[in-house]
């Protein structure tokens, strides 16, 4: 098949990389220049764009059995300091669906659009358990609500022999993104995040694993992809500052989360996380 992969990041190379290995011909983006000679060595193509060119995005998904857009953007630089640009933030999702849509044409045989998205999307989940695909979304941030309205415009282009499937993710982590080295970050101090909330955590080839998944099964739809741990956040990170000698996070619970998300959906079509419990974080699950 011929794959595009919008978003070389974290996720998107890794994705790159092993559906290269599956004999996949695999074009990627990255918006940065520099960025390019790595990418060309597990990448058939490389082009330097924003998801919203529609031109290159043209270029892009010419010839394309499926699209996959991983994107992870906004973040600029601002007194020297990295910050989230919303408008850069928005243009990296919605500007990229609306990018995807206007270049169809160029893709007249595109069977398959794979987005991951984020489990931020539910928000509280208006305060319902179980909270399922089914739920109503309720982002409390505009950096939240960018999902939902991207989610929606690509489900806009199913029809006509090609599926979308949106992937909601929980926080990814996996080599170079240990649980302990997320924590540093904030332990010993005060978040304004909900520990009461489901930990929703998944290991990022796990990731790839659905996005392969879905490609074989021809999947379309909404589907929650996070592992199995039972615990909710403060239990779950709680055992990691102990075990890793760090001071323990306070969370305030000021934005609430969702409580028994399922991800029975995914599981039902027969997908088996290769992490099921976050215990392999830094191992490589698709060598």
């Amino acid at each position: 098949m011929k794959i595009a992969i919008v978003g070389a990041a974290y996720t998107g190379m890794a994705a790159a990389r092993h559906l290269r290995k599956l004999g996949h011909t695999v074009s990627v983006t990255t918006t940065r220049p520099e960025r390019a000679a790595e990418l060309e060595s597990m990448a058939d193509r490389v082009i330097v764009m924003k998801g919203s060119d529609a031109a290159r995005m043209r270029e892009l998904i010419a010839g394309a059995d499926v699209v996959i857009l991983s994107m992870a953007g906004g973040l600029g630089v601002k007194d020297g300091k990295p910050y989230m640009d919303p408008v850069a933030y928005r243009d990296s999702y919605v500007g990229t669906a609306e990018g995807l849509s206007a270049a169809l044409d160029a893709a007249p045989d595109l069977k398959q659009i794979i987005f991951c998205s984020s489990l931020n999307a539910y928000g509280d989940a208006h305060g319902v358990s179980p909270v399922t695909e089914a739920t109503p979304p309720n982002a409390a941030s505009p950096a939240a609500q960018v999902f939902v309205e991207t989610e929606q415009k690509l489900s806009a282009l199913e029809g006509g022999g090609r599926r979308v499937c949106n992937f909601r993710t929980g926080t990814i982590y996996g080599p170079g993104r240990e649980h302990r080295n997320e924590l540093k970050h904030i332990a010993g101090k005060q978040i304004p995040f909900d520990g009461a909330s489901d930990a929703m955590l998944i290991h990022r080839d796990d990731v790839v694993r659905a996005i392969v998944f879905a490609i074989e099964k021809g999947l379309s739809g909404l589907y929650n992809l996070f592992n199995d741990i039972a615990d909710n956040k403060q239990q779950f990170f709680a055992r990691v500052c102990e075990r890793e000698g760090l001071e323990p996070v306070t969370w305030l619970g000021v934005v609430k989360g969702p409580r028994q998300v399922s991800n029975g959906k995914i599981k039902s079509e027969g997908f088996s996380f290769a992490d099921p419990l976050g215990e392999r974080e830094g191992d490589d699950l698709l060598s």
